[in-house]
């Protein structure tokens, strides 16, 4: 006797939001019978079945007068079916035309259901599966449908008329005036495919973890950006929010408009896979500080290539470099070369791997074409998962379980921890915490905006796909993360926009209202570490000659060991008569050249190195373009000497003084390339197709 009911779902508050038809539309929600009123009972007991308590199943007095009462007015004028034949007949409907044999088998099956089930549970399956027309069935869904209420909200007159509806709805019951909710309808389908894809019955009642209250006013602040960008073709917007400790979804907002077919409404923006751009950038700091790499140390943002024969050369989205960068600076103002600098020292796979124990499941299908654009937030990733995996820096290097069961609001306040892994290690997540809320360190690439300017403690990281398609905003507070997504699922690149601060906006209000509901506390300081004095240029410990001095992180046990009194002293600056000058490393040696700094960028002693071509790199030459606008610029950095020679298949192109740089002409075929500084000697090769 297992039948299917509505669900009936209800937001944290217990806001009602939907009410889930069955797949024919029809609503048949379930209500037991303690949640019923006495006087609905009585009164459905009272108009259908007045002995019920007092029989087998089978009123045999009430078929004698019914039969004497027809056979006295020539025709059918009463019946004498008990609540429990009629259940039979609900559950078992009857496939022919009515027959002695029909009903003496109904009969049969109400014995047996009498034996097998109480009055009560006959009472309240009844009750719940009486037919009222209109696509409701049960007391409950009668209730809503004529009367907009649930059934212990009705009035006594309410109550007599839904008592007698299902003798003929088409006569006895009132005119609807009753439209049934329908809020949150992304998060809900949601709820819906995972209890389906886990092959899971829906429960009757569902309270979620969300918050209608705040989808709503997201809703209007999505729907307001879109209208003051919809020139720019932005016509869909998406966030979502969870709760960090217990992993609670509050927000979840799948498109400006569930009802929008003109652009999409229906797709839910929060599971969309999207490229999520630099947002992705602090999981690959995160990964590069527990391999090797310090907080004090300085990433080149300097033209670079990289890979061998994929070659792959990153650019910083204003096409300007910055030379040598600390590695709060290019974290903080998202550069792109020194990420993919890191990317390439670390390995593809081994990021994806990390990336995938953070919850990017959906990077798996992805990771044989996933390459050095990753970095960049190359690959395609929903935002779901980067709210999600965001949430591990707030939450000291944990990330917690998101499984569905903890879209329910009751199982999660009622629990007493939730499932979570270690990803990275405390002191890893409190130092990205320390440089993503740290305004100084932003302005290189963001200025002196106030968007990401808190009363309270947080964290902000933004990111742009290619072509400003996808443009995406996360941020985080000791307590909740959010993420927020605007592009358009059409397809069409976004006219004009670089856009970042569309949706950093919106994360910002909504961490504003978290705040003020909830609070938010201060970010842990690493307990490993502390910050001491450094070069704001070089990341070493600075001399009497260092214009610029900072603080940095630094382990405390490196402090007290002797590596630390052996790091090196910052000898970039040094002191010519009343001046300072910079000395630069030889890698910084074309960079400094090309911005015609005052300085020498050249080190006695520094390994002579190729690095552009990098060894193996293939190039395409062509033919609709003239030869002698397709040029290969060759450059080293090095070497002993400030002259060094270059030759192309044993051929020589030329001596180069100081800056070591060579333009060769693009001819198909395989080259080799040796330069030679000195005694020293350098080769590599590359491909023309």
């Amino acid at each position: 006797m297992q039948r299917e009911n509505s669900t009936r779902f209800y937001d944290r508050n217990g806001v009602l939001l939907q009410v889930r038809p069955l797949q024919d539309g029809l609503r048949r929600e379930y209500y037991s019978l303690e949640e019923l009123p006495e006087e609905l009972v009585s009164a459905f007991v009272e108009a259908e079945d007045k002995n019920f308590y007092h029989h087998c199943g089978v009123d045999f007095i009430s078929i004698l007068r019914a039969l004497m009462q027809n056979k006295k007015a020539g025709r059918i004028v009463s019946g004498a079916s008990t609540i429990t034949m009629q259940l039979v007949r609900i559950v078992y409907p009857r496939k022919s035309s009515v027959s002695i044999g029909t009903k003496v088998q109904e009969m049969f099956c109400s014995f047996f259901i009498e034996v097998k089930l109480s009055k009560k549970k006959i009472l309240e399956l009844y009750l719940n599966s009486v037919p009222f027309g209109f696509q409701a069935e049960g007391v409950g869904s009668a209730s809503r449908t004529f009367f907009g209420c649930t059934p212990d909200k009705l009035s006594l007159d309410e109550i007599k008329v839904l008592s007698v509806i299902p003798r003929r709805p088409a006569l006895y019951a009132p005119e609807k005036s009753f439209s049934y909710p329908s809020l949150c309808p992304h998060f809900i389908n949601y709820i819906v495919q995972c209890y389906k894809a886990e092959k899971k019955h829906l429960p009757n009642k569902m309270v979620l973890s969300i918050d209608s209250n705040m989808v709503h006013g997201t809703e209007k602040l999505i729907q307001k950006k879109l209208e003051e960008y919809k020139v720019a073709r932005i016509h869909n917007g998406a966030a979502c929010a969870m709760n960090n400790k217990t992993g609670e979804l509050f927000l979840w907002v799948g498109n400006a408009s569930f009802y929008d077919d003109e652009h999409n409404g229906q797709v839910d923006g929060v599971l969309a896979l999207n490229q999520p751009g630099s947002s992705m950038k602090p999981f690959l700091y995160a990964m590069a500080l527990e391999n090797g790499f310090s907080a004090t140390d300085v990433l080149p943002d300097i033209p670079q290539d990289f890979g061998g024969e994929g070659v792959y050369i990153p650019f910083n989205f204003n096409n300007k470099y910055n030379g040598p960068v600390r590695m709060r600076v290019a974290l903080a103002s998202s550069l792109n070369v020194p990420v993919v600098y890191l990317l390439y020292n670390m390995g593809v796979q081994n990021y994806i791997d990390v990336l995938i124990r953070l919850g990017f499941r959906s990077l798996q299908s992805q990771r044989t074409t996933l390459g050095l654009s990753l970095a960049l937030g190359g690959g395609e990733v929903s935002l779901l998962e980067m709210v999600h995996a965001f949430s591990v820096f707030p939450n000291d290097g944990w990330l917690v379980d998101t499984s569905v069961e903890k879209t329910l609001a009751q199982n999660v306040l009622t629990a007493k921890s939730s499932a979570k892994q270690k990803v990275f290690e405390s002191d890893t997540a409190r130092i990205m915490c320390d440089i993503l809320s740290d305004s100084a360190a932003r302005e290189l690439g963001f200025g002196h905006g106030s968007v990401f300017k808190t009363k309270y403690p947080s964290i902000f990281k933004t990111g742009t796909s290619n072509q400003f398609q996808n443009i995406i905003a996360v941020g985080a507070t000791t307590e909740f993360t959010v993420g927020v997504w605007f592009g358009n699922f059409g397809g069409n690149t976004v006219v004009g926009e670089t856009g970042s601060s569309i949706p950093a906006k919106i994360v910002r209000d909504i961490l504003d209202e978290l705040t003020n509901a909830y609070g938010a506390g201060k970010f842990a300081k690493p307990s490993g570490y502390e910050k001491v004095s450094v070069c704001s240029l070089s990341g070493l410990r600075p001399s009497h000659d260092c214009p610029s001095v900072t603080e940095e992180f630094v382990s405390i046990a490196d402090k007290a060991s002797a590596r630390m009194e052996k790091k090196k002293e910052c000898d970039w600056h040094y002191r010519e008569g009343n001046k300072i000058k910079i000395r630069y490393p030889s890698e910084y040696q074309h960079w400094a050249n090309s911005r015609n700094m005052f300085g020498n960028a050249h080190v006695d002693g520094a390994m002579l190195e190729i690095t552009f071509p990098r060894n193996n790199a293939s190039f395409v030459y062509d033919g609709s373009l003239p030869a002698t606008v397709q040029m290969l610029s060759v450059k080293a950095v090095g070497g002993v000497q400030s002259r060094a020679e270059l030759y192309v298949d044993g051929v020589s192109y030329g001596i180069a003084s100081d800056v070591f740089s060579w333009n060769v002409p693009l001819a198909v075929g395989r080259h080799d390339l040796t330069v030679v500084c000195g005694n020293e000697t350098v080769s590599s090769s590359y491909t023309v197709k």
